[in-house]
C-alpha cells in the first residue's frame, strides 16, 4: 500500500544494487520524493536534511521482481548494468526511468526521446563493453599460494560481471581479481566467489618462475607482431591505453 507522499527531500543508501532498490521501494510504498539520490560516502548537499534509506533485502527482491515483470528482463538489465557506472550522476536518470518503465511498462526503452532513457542506455552501453573487454584483457599470475591473482582498474564497477565469467571458465582455479581502483577484490575459492575489501597497500609475492613465464609472454607477443602491419590507431581503439598498465605485454616491454 502507497504510504502518504512525503516532502521532497535528499536521501542516501548504502551504495549496493540492493539499496538502490530500496530507494524506489521508499518512493512507492513509503512516498519518499527523492530531491537527490547518493550514497553515504558521497553526501555533501542536503547533508543536514537528508534521509537515510535501509537496506532490506525482501523489499530489494520484490522491486527486483517487479523490474522483471512489470516492465521487462531488458529493462531490469539496463538498471543493473547501468548501476555499477563509474558515472556519480548516475542515480537521477535511473530513478526516472524506473519511474517511467513502470508507467511504460515493456515499451520503456522505444522511448528515446526520453532523458532518461538514452542516459541509462548509454551508461548501461559503457558498463556492458568494458566489462566484455576486460573478460579478455585480465592477466593473471600465480602466488607463492597457488592462488592465481589479476589487477584492474576499470572506470566502471565491473567486479561482479568478471568474477561470474571467470568463476565459469576456470571453475576448479582459485582466484582472485584485484580493482585497485576502488581497493575491492573478487575471491574465488574454487566453488564460489566474494567481493570485499581489500587494503591499500596490499603486498602480493609471485610464485618463482612467474616472471619467466611472464617474459616468455612477452616474447611470443612481439614475435607474432608483424612489423609492415602496425596500425598503432587501430590498436588503440580496439585495445584502449588505460587497459594497458595491468596487462603483461605492455608492462614488460
Amino acid at each position: 500500500m502507497v504510504g502518504a507522499v512525503q516532502q521532497a527531500r535528499a536521501v542516501t543508501f548504502d551504495g549496493s544494487y540492493d539499496g538502490f532498490l530500496c530507494v524506489i521501494f521508499a518512493h512507492y510504498y513509503d512516498g519518499v520524493q527523492p530531491m537527490a539520490i547518493q550514497t553515504q560516502s558521497q553526501l555533501t548537499l542536503f547533508a543536514d536534511d537528508a534521509l537515510h534509506i535501509e537496506t532490506c533485502a525482501e523489499k530489494a527482491a520484490r522491486v527486483a521482481r517487479g523490474l522483471r515483470n512489470k516492465i521487462s528482463e531488458d529493462a531490469a538489465g539496463n538498471v543493473y548494468y547501468a548501476f555499477h557506472s563509474g558515472d556519480e550522476g548516475r542515480f537521477a536518470p535511473l530513478f526516472e526511468y524506473v519511474k517511467l518503465g513502470f508507467k511504460l511498462g515493456h515499451m520503456i526503452d522505444s522511448h528515446l526521446h526520453e532523458d532518461c532513457v538514452r542516459a541509462v542506455h548509454k551508461l548501461a552501453r559503457h558498463v556492458g563493453r568494458e566489462a566484455h573487454l576486460l573478460y579478455g584483457f585480465c592477466r593473471f599470475a600465480e602466488t607463492t599460494n597457488g592462488v592465481f591473482y589479476c589487477v584492474v582498474t576499470p572506470k566502471n564497477d565491473v567486479l561482479h560481471f568478471l568474477a561470474n565469467h571467470f568463476s565459469q571458465r576456470f571453475m576448479n582455479q582459485q582466484w582472485i581479481i584485484h580493482d585497485k581502483h576502488r581497493n575491492m577484490a573478487a575471491v574465488y575459492d574454487g566453488r564460489e566467489y566474494i567481493i570485499t575489501g581489500v587494503p591499500h597497500n596490499t603486498a602480493v609475492e609471485y610464485a618463482e618462475g612467474e616472471d619467466e613465464i611472464q617474459e616468455l609472454w612477452v616474447t611470443f607477443f612481439t614475435t607474432l607482431a608483424i612489423e609492415a602491419r602496425k596500425n598503432p590507431k587501430l590498436q588503440r581503439q580496439l585495445l584502449p591505453l588505460y587497459f594497458r598498465k595491468n596487462m603483461t605485454e605492455f608492462t614488460k616491454i
